[in-house]
């Protein structure tokens, strides 16, 4: 007798991200001190990098379609 439970399903799992809103890695240099702060604060340091972005630069997230 076939087992019909688990696998893949169609319709299932996490949607794709629009490209306009993945993320991808990125290197860069910062001083000790700041890296130190980053790392001490509760959130994530990309998550703090971009909204001090965003808030200097008054950026805003492109439209997804």
């Amino acid at each position: 007798m076939p087992n019909n439970s688990g696998g893949a399903r169609q319709g299932s799992g996490r949607k794709p991200s629009p490209p306009e809103l993945k993320k991808i890695p990125v290197g860069m240099k910062l001083p000790r001190w700041l890296v130190e702060w980053l790392r001490a604060q509760p959130e994530s340091m990309p998550k703090l990098i971009e909204d001090a972005l965003i808030a200097r630069h008054k950026l805003k997230q492109p439209e997804v379609k």
